[in-house]
């Protein structure tokens, strides 16, 4: 993932109750990485005919992932266990070249799935077109677009 790129994971609300006990702000790092998310609910049969109008297909450079637009602008991706069951969605935004439009059908897609979405920084935001945006305006993705020498002199302080 390209500095540039806002990161949002598309987490089952069912999940999250099951897991936390209710749909929370955040979640804690390990918990966001290392939970099998899809593992209770998997997408319904097509899902991907939705992502196939929002981005072009890509060349995926593995056998458990399809990829769609392009790998340093908006880009979505699904990965998959050994017998074909989701494992994770993800779709990136290009902050260099902010598409309101993208944002809206990842919004959608997401709505339509019951998701919500995780930030990078393991935020978890409604599929809304304005929350989207205001993380991003927030995200150092956005900082970066802004100022690039001193977003990247901050992170290496970090």
């Amino acid at each position: 993932m390209a500095i540039w790129q806002f990161r949002l994971v598309l987490i089952p609300e069912d999940s999250l109750r099951v897991s936390c006990g209710s749909v929370p702000t955040s979640i804690a790092e390990d918990l966001a990485e290392d939970y099998p998310w899809w593992i209770i609910v998997q997408p319904p049969n097509g899902f991907e005919g939705q992502i196939d109008s929002i981005l072009p297909k890509a060349v995926s450079w593995s056998d458990s992932m399809k990829m769609w637009g392009n790998k340093h602008s908006d880009t979505a991706w699904v990965g998959y266990d050994d017998v074909g069951s989701v494992e994770f969605i993800e779709c990136q935004i290009d902050v260099r070249s902010y598409s309101p439009g993208f944002i809206k059908d990842v919004c959608r897609f997401a709505k339509e799935l019951k998701c919500v979405l995780l930030t990078k920084e393991y935020d978890l935001i409604k599929p809304d077109e304005l929350a989207v945006s205001d993380a991003i305006n927030h995200s150092v993705a956005k900082q970066f677009v802004k100022d690039p020498i001193s977003t990247l002199r901050g992170l290496k302080n970090k």
